[in-house]
């Protein structure tokens, strides 16, 4: 008799990790491009949310680099910039995704795109002041640093333009 409550909990817990799987399965992640240059809207799938989802990680480092530029540089980081803000409906999230996120992804993935044939490298300065080159991996690997690096500072860049009045 004493089985039975044990066996009836344990299927209980059996069926209710079963239903959270199927749960988790269901609710795919947000693509990494979304509203910001996604082909498909963010519903993308296979080559496509790959890409998305690489060319998003960039941005996110990069994103979180000019954040630690901007407070080195300035004394002060914008949240809206560095990823950070949490408001919903922000505006400024929304102006820096459209008017310097977008256009800059745009730019370095149709780039990326053009010469994906092509094995580019970074000259890439170590601690011990030698340079070495290195290979990109921006959309076919793993994250690339370097590029992360110089998209930190065109975000930068780009936002001073913005900012300042002086649009290319």
């Amino acid at each position: 008799m004493k089985t039975w409550p044990l066996g009836g909990v344990l299927a209980l817990l059996v069926g209710i990790a079963a239903v959270q799987e199927k749960g988790r399965e269901a609710k795919a992640e947000k693509c990494g491009m979304a509203g910001i240059c996604c082909p498909k809207e963010g519903k993308c799938g296979g080559d496509c949310r790959t890409l998305c989802d690489r060319a998003g990680e960039t941005l996110t480092s990069a994103r979180k680099i000019a954040g630690e530029k901007m407070k080195k540089e300035m004394g002060q980081k914008c949240e809206c910039t560095a990823g950070e803000c949490s408001a919903a409906g922000c505006e400024g999230c929304e102006l820096v995704k459209t008017k310097v996120f977008a256009p800059l992804m745009k730019d370095k993935i149709s780039a990326r795109m053009k010469e994906w044939k092509k094995e580019i490298t970074h000259a890439v300065k170590a601690k011990d002041g030698k340079t070495t080159s290195v290979k990109c991996t921006f959309l076919k690997g793993a994250l690339c640093e370097p590029c992360a690096d110089a998209l930190a500072d065109d975000i930068l860049k780009k936002l001073t333009e913005l900012f300042s009045g002086q649009k290319k």
